[in-house]
């Protein structure tokens, strides 16, 4: 079975790493061939192809829409493809469209997280809600599957967005765990350290993490934080850090494609989203032994149980997340027993190669429906000429 995978590439952040551990422990199983297609060269194309997973790049800067169909019909139209498997909505048009070409049935995508026109707070657009419009109406109409990384994000799309939940499977990321629970951290400075990872954008919520930072540097002067990532709000954060007086205690972290050092170095995970999917950033720093204080938002319930993982918090409050992250600071043993068991809950449910497995059942029942005569209202993707 050749399963194809569709993604923009252009950034290596969580879709980005959950898209790689997928493809590589495919491609280490071997019982289904994986293959590439992206719409930009960087981290993700690199670690594949040093994998040996075959990946085609056709740069969207440099082709339109159209180009980039055109390219990829002459690159793949004498590869026998199974499954065409896209991620995120301008990928998705292109697999509907290729599938069309090549007489591939079966089309899955996988929501990495609800848009931020779905996401109550966060900003909307009319353009950002006619693009999700348009996104759930093909993938209702034309997809085979609808992967949602969590049951709260499965629940959003079949009662506020209308899709089929025959059609949408529930499969949770996955991390890559390297190291045993007891590997050594990385080095460490004086104080204690609060860290997060993300893009800076605006369902991150990071505002918040830098709000609970001025709280907590007033009850603990030595307490240091760091944001590890990059995007277009990093100006404002940092002037926001300014206004509250926490510049010299946050710092900012260009993002790296290997994070372990830097969890390593963390004494305790905050996370201060908006709304998460399934946050594989949560995932690696429990993996690594680090409980974890977030707001009670998305998926993360599913994968942080309060007071065993670390803590939830209900709402926005920064005084709330603040008297959570105290209490952690304050108890050392409390602190490291949260986090042994982080670590092992994580290592147990949410390893990369569950996550593949998953997938290739997925892939599996998919083909086999295939080679079956489909039922009155089932998706069919029709050939397409030229």
């Amino acid at each position: 079975m050749t399963v194809l995978h569709i993604f923009s590439g252009d950034l290596w952040a969580g879709a980005e790493v959950m898209i790689f551990n997928l493809l590589s422990r495919l491609h280490e199983d071997g019982a289904v061939k994986v293959i590439a297609l992206s719409l930009n060269e960087g981290v993700l194309v690199d670690k594949l192809r040093a994998l040996g997973i075959s990946t085609s790049v056709i740069p969207e800067k440099s082709h339109t829409f159209r180009a980039i169909l055109r390219h990829a019909t002459r690159l793949l139209k004498d590869t026998p493809i199974d499954v065409i498997h896209s991620h995120r909505y301008k990928e998705n048009l292109l697999a509907w469209r290729l599938a069309r070409r090549l007489g591939v049935r079966e089309l899955v995508t996988t929501m990495h997280g609800l848009p931020e026109s779905a996401v109550p707070g966060a900003r909307k657009t009319w353009l950002d809600r006619g693009r999700t419009r348009l996104n759930y109406a093909l993938v209702k109409r034309a997809f085979s599957c609808a992967v949602a990384v969590s049951d709260e994000m499965k629940r959003v799309l079949v009662g506020r967005h209308g899709f089929r939940e025959d059609r949408l499977a529930v499969i949770r990321n996955g991390v890559a765990l390297l190291l045993p629970s007891s590997a050594p951290a990385g080095a460490r400075r004086e104080g204690f350290h609060i860290g997060t990872v993300g893009r800076f954008v605006p369902v991150k919520g990071f505002d918040l993490f830098l709000e609970v930072a001025a709280r907590l540097r007033r009850e603990s002067p030595s307490v240091r934080f760091s944001l590890l990532g990059d995007g277009p709000l990093r100006e404002q954060l940092a002037r926001r850090a300014v206004a509250l007086s926490v510049q010299d205690c946050v710092e900012f972290m260009a993002p790296r494609w290997d994070p372990l050092p830097y969890y390593r170095s963390l004494d305790l995970y905050v996370n201060t989203s908006l709304h998460e999917g399934i946050p594989l950033s949560v995932l690696e720093a429990m993996a690594c032994g680090l409980p974890v204080v977030s707001g009670a938002v998305g998926g993360i319930p599913e994968i942080v149980t309060h007071g065993q993982h670390g803590f939830l918090v209900e709402g926005r409050d920064p005084d709330r997340f603040a008297e959570r992250c105290l209490a952690l600071m304050r108890d050392e043993p409390l602190r490291r027993r949260l986090g042994e068991r982080a670590s092992a809950w994580t290592r147990a449910h949410f390893g990369a190669s569950s996550m593949a497995r998953a997938y290739r059942r997925l892939y599996e029942e998919l083909s086999d429906s295939a080679r079956a005569p489909r039922e009155v209202g089932a998706p069919s993707v029709a050939r397409e000429k030229g």
